[in-house]
């Protein structure tokens, strides 16, 4: 199997964030559009096949064929994770910038719904249900090679400490895994301080006024993005008035009450500069920097290496924001869903 199958044409289609049913403009992808100045790479899936999306040249790259693949990821070295059913069952799957595919399935009788390749292309977590006689049981996250089943001995860090209350891992770093559960919760998974982070981490984070929430922050610390359902009470009931995406920033001193922070925890205190990095003060907790509904029930999202734009799929299909606060979304793909986005960018 080919790495990559020729570019295939793109037109990007202008929305304007934040408006639901607003006027569609279409304009071409290429130098000229904002996307331009993103960088890094888009996997996502289209028809059950994984392609890629390259926004500073606005390529769309098929890479697969044979189907039946979703939940996509992009290691650093363009290794790509996924999950594929085959005869009947999820595999996890890897494959190389030269082609090689590679494909396990768990070894146990679970059925996995989520699946996230760690940034070194290593370590495969994910989110799974186990299916009993009685039906399937509540959603739970585990860690596995990405190469073989099982997790012992990943640099010497310990795993598998996740009970049925989280869901969705997505990888920050290549030892930092982001857990949601009525809230953003930080994992160390690999080295001698591996564990779940304390109430001091910057990265433990929540929106209380969310149903079915989801949460993902960018590789450099810089935005938190937030996906989840609003929602009111009707009678003895719940009832979900829309989809939305909420992008937050790290408080400046002004903010919020201003305390000191080690240099570990300086990465959170960023912003939109890298002038606070190396110690010193910056605010805790995060403040709102725009958001938009989506149209109808969301199919997955991303954050960009940098913070700058979102990747996010809705009933318009795969879309992404420019960059800057106007944070206004362009239609990449219609058909396409389930998009991660990785620093790694094709030179082919």
């Amino acid at each position: 199997m080919g790495r990559f199958s020729r570019p295939a044409g793109i037109l990007l289609v202008l929305v304007t964030a934040l408006v639901v049913g607003t006027t569609l403009t279409v304009a071409r992808a290429g130098p000229a559009t904002p996307l331009a100045d993103l960088p890094g790479t888009v996997v996502y899936i289209r028809d059950g096949n994984i392609w890629l999306f390259v926004p500073a040249t606005g390529r769309l790259m098929q890479v697969t064929r044979d189907g039946n693949y979703r939940s996509p990821s992009l290691a650093d070295d363009g290794t790509i994770g996924a999950i594929q059913r085959l005869g009947g069952r999820s595999h996890f799957v890897t494959i190389s910038p030269a082609g090689r595919k590679r494909a396990f399935p768990p070894g146990e009788l679970i059925n996995v719904i989520h699946a996230d390749l760690s940034p070194d292309g290593r370590v495969f977590a994910f989110d799974y249900v186990i299916v009993s006689p009685l039906g399937a049981n509540p959603s739970r996250v585990g860690v596995t090679f990405a190469d073989h089943w099982g997790a012992s001995g990943i640099a010497g860090g310990r795993w598998g400490l996740f009970s049925s209350s989280y869901s969705h891992p997505r990888w920050m770093t290549r030892e930092r895994l982001i857990l949601s559960g009525r809230g953003a919760w930080p994992y160390l998974v690999r080295g001698p301080g591996s564990g779940w982070e304390d109430n001091s981490s910057p990265y433990k984070f929540n929106i209380p006024g969310l149903r079915y929430d989801y949460y993902d922050v960018a590789r450099s610390g810089s935005r938190f993005v937030v996906h989840g359902a609003t929602w009111r009470e009707e009678g003895y009931a719940e009832k979900l008035t829309g989809w939305h995406t909420i992008v937050y920033r790290p408080a400046r001193p002004e903010e919020q009450q201003v305390v000191e922070l080690d240099l570990h925890e300086m990465r959170a205190c960023r912003g939109d500069t890298i002038e606070r990095f190396g110690g010193g003060r910056c605010a805790v907790g995060w403040v709102p920097d725009g958001g938009f509904p989506l149209q109808g029930e969301p199919r997955g999202a991303a954050v960009a290496p940098d913070g700058r734009a979102i990747a996010f799929a809705d009933d318009r299909g795969l879309l992404v924001t420019g960059p800057g606060p106007a944070m206004r979304a362009y239609v990449v793909d219609p058909r396409g869903s389930e998009p991660e986005w990785s620093p790694f960018a094709p030179t082919r």
